[in-house]
């Protein structure tokens, strides 16, 4: 009896012994396995970054060499731009569509006044420092004072530094003279077009 109790034991022993073994590999190897997804994942985030920083690297150089070709396409295609072609436009569309032009020309923080109670002024933005209010006139024949009056009020109004008339025409004379007399700008018919040839946009 106590031969076959020490036999019992030792195949115990050597079970555990086994077990033990066993559990220690795969203790082993799921560590592995993690250890193994942690560094494909990480890896995979590395590239997907890596790709991002590619792509914007790509798209900046694209940008970069179209440049010059963009100022080619505005300078063929506004040859043909009038200011007398935005006399299809409405009052508002004209408002708009000299925003645009006026963004593709320098101005920067452009923002439209409400449709009433604008103060007579349509257009607020900056350029050099500078603040202007722009009143738009879009229709045929010559601009009279009553715009050159709404300008300056409308400049006062806003806190600007510069306040513009600007329309598809001519001016009078009478407004032309309170324009110097206010420094109140005019912007006819060639200004306008040398602004939508830079642009290259079509009203």
């Amino acid at each position: 009896m106590p031969v076959k109790r020490r036999k019992k034991r030792r195949e115990s022993l050597g079970k555990r012994l086994a077990g033990g073994i066993l559990d220690l590999i795969d203790g082993f190897f799921r560590t592995l396995g993690r250890a193994f997804f942690g560094l494909l994942r990480l890896i995979g985030r590395f590239l997907g970054v890596l790709a991002r920083g590619l792509l914007f690297l790509l798209h900046q150089l694209i940008r970069l060499i179209c440049l010059p070709f963009q100022a080619l396409f505005r300078h063929v295609t506004g040859k043909n731009n009038r200011a007398s072609r935005c006399l299809r436009l409405t009052g508002e569309e004209f408002e708009e569509y000299a925003a645009a032009v006026l963004r593709d020309n320098g101005f920067k923080h452009i923002e439209m006044t409400p449709v009433s109670g604008d103060q007579g002024v349509d257009i607020l933005c900056e350029r050099g420092g500078k603040r202007y209010a722009i009143q738009c006139k879009n229709y045929q024949g010559s601009v009279g004072n009553a715009a050159v009056q709404e300008a300056y009020a409308g400049m006062q109004y806003y806190d600007c530094d510069v306040a513009v008339v600007l329309c598809p025409g001519t001016f009078t004379a009478s407004a032309r003279r309170l324009a110097q007399s206010t420094g109140v700008l005019l912007w006819g018919e060639t200004r306008l077009t040398h602004m939508m040839q830079i642009s290259g946009r079509r009203p």
